[in-house]
């Protein structure tokens, strides 16, 4: 009894938690509150994603009050968050996770009203039961039609594509490192991605906002009003969603809110004093090679580099397959070959097998707890696989003579073509206008290539060459200027990392980082979208 109760309490305080604002947010809310300006007489709507997250939450409202300095705008949320993590397990957690998440909800829009006008629309509420209904019948029908994997990647929905949406939102929430067609989840995802379409065809071609601001596109949360409000004509920017670029404008023919890369090699070639900037890459480079986190691998908790005492294994003339946690969103860039991780490996090792090839498998050294499930579920699949311990660093493997690296579209194509050893790839990526990395367009060329990888034509000095180049282009191609601002943000980013911060911190750490150059160049850039918004209006009303 004693147990259950403590357990109880524990619960209850977790929920608390959830549901309060911690002194970061109540910090956030303060500052945002000094800077509220007027919206009345506003003509034209932002649309602003109510992320919860106050690292988001702080940046939103200080780029709102910055674009409110020119004229006033009537901003407006969209409630976005319709799935959680474990509501899959059964209807008691599904019931109450959902009305956690209406909880939740309420208390980051009671937050966002710190610059907020009022919610735009919400991805889940009951207003409109009779449609719901409707579209549940709609998802169920379109659900038991489903016999392939790749009939539901490239599932359309009212004109509007949403099949790696929902692919990648069954992996991440269900979560499972590959879907199963036949799992009633998927239906309950395939509605609500009805329901969203619905939602916000009729927000966007309603209210017509000229502008969208979002943190990512991915997941059928984030990607689907994305994808809705561009074929409806509002300009949508994604926010320092990628390390490249603050701001992203993102279009119909690109709305994935990683950075473009398929101009790096020209612009590189048209650059002055390009064998300075390969020095400079070099340095970087090395450095992570040492085993130092850059920019580019600040979301690692420990560096691939850090070498262990761990016994390498012999690798000579072998390949090295790379995985990627299972459970990240496959699709991040514009397209992909395999619908998922799990498919990818598969497909590469039974290829690999029938070619009677040497290769070894290495897990990802930042994965998640869950993967280590899916391992061992790959190693009952292939008993006679054989696996690298995810401690040896790649240089360890590029030295003891492994030929060839494979992998979806990971860092790892670069960094090995630096240290001697070709990349094949299956899916686009941020080194697609490089020669470096082999990346198939299609299962078929995928395969071809794993079997004649010892054919690969691979100039080392030509393609380390590449390689410095492209981590220029990708890590280390911006100005004073916005270095200045993406470092800023970095360390407003890491101080909400503690559980306390005080009112004067964050006062001060967003001041700085809206007093920056390159960050006003960004909100020059917004507020001229809605300069195009007034001139049309006048234009209509004259």
């Amino acid at each position: 009894m004693v147990k259950r109760t403590k357990n109880i309490l524990e619960k209850l305080s977790k929920l608390r938690k959830l549901l309060t604002p911690d002194s970061r947010e109540i910090a956030i809310k303060r500052y945002l509150n000094t800077l509220r300006l007027a919206s009345s007489g506003a003509a034209g709507v932002v649309l602003v994603q109510c992320v919860e997250d106050p690292y988001y939450y702080g940046l939103f409202g200080q780029i709102v009050s910055s674009l409110r300095e020119q004229r006033p705008i009537r901003v407006e949320q969209f409630l976005f968050n319709s799935l959680r993590l474990g509501e899959s397990s059964s209807c008691y957690s599904f019931i109450r996770i959902r009305f956690v998440t209406w909880l939740i909800g309420k208390k980051w829009s009671s937050l966002y009203d710190a610059f907020c006008d009022g919610v735009g629309y919400r991805s889940t509420s009951w207003r409109f039961p009779l449609e719901d209904l409707f579209d549940l019948y709609r998802a169920f029908v379109c659900w038991r039609s489903l016999t392939m994997k790749d009939a539901l990647t490239s599932l359309v929905i009212d004109n509007v594509p949403v099949g790696d949406l929902i692919n990648d939102s069954f992996l991440r929430y269900k979560p499972a490192p590959t879907v199963k067609l036949v799992d009633a989840y998927l239906w309950l995802i395939i509605w609500q991605a009805h329901r969203d379409i619905r939602r916000a065809k009729n927000y966007f071609t309603r209210v017509r906002p000229k502008l969208y601001l979002t943190s990512y596109s991915t997941y059928i949360q984030h990607g689907i009003a994305v994808r809705v409000a561009l074929q409806c004509g509002v300009k949508v920017f994604s926010i320092f969603s990628n390390l490249q670029e603050f701001i992203k404008e993102l279009s119909t023919d690109d709305w994935a809110h990683t950075h473009n890369p398929d101009a790096y090699a020209d612009e590189f070639a048209r650059m002055e004093n390009a064998d300075q900037k390969l020095v400079e890459a070099d340095s970087a480079l090395a450095a992570r090679m040492a085993g130092a986190i850059d920019s580019a691998t600040a979301y690692m908790r420990r560096s691939a580099y850090t070498e262990s005492e761990d016994p390498v294994p012999d690798v000579r003339g072998a390949l090295v397959i790379f995985l990627h946690d299972f459970f990240d969103s496959p699709h991040i860039y514009r397209h992909m070959v395999f619908p998922d991780f799990w498919e990818w490996i598969c497909f590469t090792i039974d290829v690999l097998n029938r070619g009677n090839i040497r290769f070894f498998v290495k897990p990802h050294p930042n994965q998640i707890d869950l993967s280590a499930g899916v391992l061992n579920d790959l190693k009952r699949r292939y008993p006679d696989m054989l696996m690298i311990s995810p401690n040896i660093t790649n240089k360890q493997l590029a030295q003891a003579g492994m030929v060839c690296a494979v992998t979806v579209y990971g860092t790892v194509a670069h960094e090995m073509t630096y240290l001697g050893v070709p990349t094949i790839g299956c899916g686009d990526n941020p080194h697609v206008s490089f020669d470096f990395c082999k990346t198939a367009k299609n299962k078929e060329e995928y395969a071809e290539l794993l079997i004649r990888y010892a054919e690969i034509e691979f100039d080392k000095l030509e393609m380390r060459r590449q390689s410095l180049a492209f981590y220029y282009m990708h890590n280390l191609n911006l100005s004073s200027e916005e270095k200045a601002l993406m470092h800023a943000v970095s360390q407003y980013r890491k101080s909400l990392d503690s559980s306390t911060i005080h009112d004067q911190e964050v006062s001060e750490l967003l001041i700085n980082i809206s007093g920056l150059s390159g960050y006003r160049s960004y909100i020059n850039r917004l507020k001229a979208a809605i300069e195009d918004y007034y001139q049309c209006s006048d234009t209509r009303s004259g």
